[in-house]
């Protein structure tokens, strides 16, 4: 199973902006700008969450994509999710009986050593997965169960919410559970979710069905990437069921343009087949900060909105903030 792999986005936004930092802004609508959209990083993120719990006790599907052999899909391909039968042999996962894993009460360890789930990206930290209820146990499948929540978080050996890194190609990142409201640069309040820190935590109802995801991470590359995402997102389903529908809305602050994106999810369908979206949109709108102004680049986005319009599997119409669209594919959830 893979967990959250949003530093795997990071990543990937740091190398694309280097390949198409000569594009024009105005028509540039392609797969990777879709993907390194908020739309599309809130897109990934909440699919990752979904993908990574289960109301039934058993993990959906990722799906397998693939990639023309230009600069930018080999980035793709680099950071894009592997099947679980390549990645139980390389990183620790809830299969894992042997080192890597490690259980204590509702809670459940693994920790990365220079390990891969792609094959080439190298991670190095901790997360812990903890139960509200019940005993965790490597090898099985840490489900709460009705009432419950499951929360996964990034954490230091001491078992404090922390940090993990991941480097490849040269360039090193961080998903940070542990700064103080993610670090946001407005200064705004982010409440905690757990373990005095962040990560995601699925809230399951009273007949065992997932009802709620909140999202919580700092992600960065420095000088590159810095970016704080916070939301809530209601999910509605049927224990054990293969599809549901989610609605809410998630923040994504831009702390290096000092700008903030507030995308909405309106009826995005899941199906198990797949860990991205079937149907519905997301849509984002910029808006300034409370507290600080935006630089340049995040004032020429403000008042403006981007969509993404999901046709299938990895498929969708994205809209960019100047109006122009474009058919595009998204290649990862994390």
């Amino acid at each position: 199973m893979k967990f959250s792999m949003i530093l795997n986005l990071a990543l990937m936004v740091s190398l694309t902006t280097l390949v198409n930092c000569g594009k024009n802004s105005s028509t540039d609508v392609g797969s990777v700008s879709a993907d390194t959209s908020s739309s599309g990083l809130v897109a990934g993120a909440v699919g990752g969450a979904l993908s990574d719990s289960s109301s039934s006790g058993t993990q959906a599907f990722y799906k397998k994509f693939s990639a023309k052999p230009t600069l930018t899909a080999e980035a793709q391909r680099l950071f894009a999710l592997m099947p679980e039968a390549n990645a139980s042999s390389l990183c620790p996962t809830f299969h894992t009986t042997g080192t890597g894993c490690a259980a204590s009460g509702s809670t459940m360890d693994l920790s990365y050593s220079d390990c891969t789930f792609t094959g080439n990206a190298s991670w190095n930290g901790e997360q812990a997965l903890t139960m509200s209820s019940g005993t965790a146990a490597c090898g099985s499948f840490p489900n709460p169960g009705a009432n419950g929540t499951l929360l996964r978080q990034f954490v230091t050996s001491g078992g404090a919410a922390g940090s993990i890194n991941l480097t490849a190609g040269g360039l090193s990142a961080t998903i940070d559970d542990a700064t103080a409201d993610l670090g946001n640069f407005d200064g705004q309040t982010i409440s905690t979710l757990g373990n005095s820190g962040y990560g995601t935590k699925v809230t399951f109802n009273s007949s065992g069905a997932r009802s709620q995801l909140q999202i919580d991470h700092h992600l960065t590359v420095s000088g590159i990437f810095d970016h704080s995402i916070d939301g809530t997102v209601t999910v509605s389903e049927s224990a054990g069921a293969s599809s549901r529908t989610l609605n809410g809305t998630v923040k994504l602050y831009h702390n290096l343009l000092r700008v903030v994106g507030t995308s909405t999810l309106t009826n995005v369908v899941h199906e198990d087949i797949c860990c991205l979206p079937m149907s519905g949109t997301i849509s984002t709108t910029y808006a300034a900060g409370q507290n600080v102004s935006p630089h340049n680049g995040g004032a020429q986005l403000v008042g403006k909105t981007e969509t993404l319009t999901f046709t299938g599997c990895g498929t969708a119409t994205f809209t960019n903030t100047n109006g122009v669209s474009a058919d595009v594919t998204l290649s990862r959830c994390y």
